[in-house]
């Protein structure tokens, strides 16, 4: 077991790497837990219940698991398959409730939850045992993710929630769950002394690295909306040196505000020397400046490189091909293009015919992928 826990943890990793900027959720906020471990659980408030049979009250002595997840949250896919295999194993203790929140927070303009109902059930439904749990959406008023994660100072998913006769035993990724749930079902677990813990643990984060980055970005976010571009960079050169173990963050900050606000010269300069020092963020780089209309064909080129390096080395090739060909595109080599997407449609099919990256490859994936071949192979016309 530990191994396979192991194994999920590095391909967290690896995939989420892709999506580094997106997967930041909500750090500018920092919110002020006031929910802690001990604490009465908040009452169950949500918008539909999606799978699964409704509770109406806890249960004395078993165990709920509240997930907390997105559609677009990476890391929380990869949980889906070993979360299905909990609830199945231990169907006699534990209950686990997938809670879907946050699903606007990628898209434009402001939409309820409700709004996200038809593409978060056919999610649900195309996962399948990979998704054999319950599931619920947040309502509209955004109750769940507000008086269970914002009050509990969580501003990233996945995230998990273990609640007994009512109370809050834990709250953390699921990634440690199986230890958790084995310590409590051998009934060695000390709310109490883990409540303590938590509550050190906080006071130590909020003068931490990532309290400080957090309002180095903030600062950031808001030079950027006053288009005051040359005041953000030198905020983040400023918290760079100030905050060393969040340079990769920042720097990546750093090359987005450039590649949209400076001139492709300087913003490509200086990735190329930064990416030179091996600092991470390849993928998610090299998805950036693929996706960047108007630049030079040495900068695609270049992008190129670095999501070519990835396939399967560790990223999935039907992640990396779509990609690729979006570099192809925007340096007008329509021939290029269409190759790649062509690889990412028989990448894709063999990851779905091998049950491989549930959630992350669909029948709509390759669906959506051909759809895109299709008008790739127009304009070559």
């Amino acid at each position: 077991m530990k191994k396979n826990i192991i194994n999920f943890g590095k391909l967290t990793l690896c995939i989420a790497s892709i999506f580094i900027s997106s997967l930041i959720l909500r750090a500018q906020e920092q919110p002020v837990a006031k929910l802690i471990i001990g604490d009465k659980a908040p009452e169950l408030r949500y918008g539909k219940w999606v799978k699964g049979s409704p509770i109406k009250e806890y249960e004395k002595g078993r165990l709920y698991i509240f997930e907390f997840w997105a559609t677009w949250c990476g890391p929380c896919k990869l949980a889906m398959p070993h979360l299905s295999k909990l609830a199945k194993e231990r169907e006699k203790d534990i209950t686990v409730i997938g809670v879907n929140i946050w699903e606007g927070q990628h898209d434009s303009g402001k939409q309820t939850p409700d709004s996200f109902l038809p593409k978060i059930t056919r999610f649900v439904e195309l996962m399948g045992d990979n998704m054999a749990y319950n599931v619920i959406t947040d309502n509209n008023e955004e109750f769940m993710a507000n008086n269970w994660m914002i009050a509990a100072g969580q501003g990233g998913i996945p995230c998990s929630f273990m609640i007994k006769d009512g109370t809050i035993l834990w709250i953390g990724h699921p990634i440690a769950l199986d230890s958790i749930i084995q310590v409590v079902m051998d009934d060695k677990y000390d709310v109490n002394a883990e409540r303590q813990k938590r509550i050190k643990a906080r006071e130590k984060e909020a003068n931490g690295p990532a309290a400080a980055f957090g309002k180095v970005q903030a600062a950031v976010d808001k030079a950027v909306k006053e288009e005051q571009y040359n005041r953000a960079i030198a905020i983040l050169d400023s918290g760079i040196t100030e905050i060393p173990s969040w340079a990769g963050s920042a720097n990546f900050s750093k090359f987005e505000i450039m590649l949209d606000h400076f001139s492709e010269k300087e913003s490509m300069s200086f990735v190329r020397e930064w990416q030179a020092t091996n600092p991470g963020y390849k993928g998610s780089t090299g998805v950036v400046i693929a996706r960047k209309t108007g630049l030079s064909k040495e900068s695609y080129l270049y992008a190129i490189k670095l999501l070519t390096e990835l396939i399967d080395n560790p990223q999935p090739a039907f992640i990396m091909y779509p990609e690729i060909a979006k570099a192809y595109i925007n340096m007008g080599d329509y021939k290029s293009a269409v190759e790649a997407q062509e690889k990412a449609i028989s990448t894709a099919q063999q990851a779905l015919k091998e049950n491989k990256y549930p959630g992350f490859v669909t029948q709509d994936t390759i669906k959506e992928y051909e759809e895109t071949l299709a008008d790739y192979k127009t304009k070559l016309k």
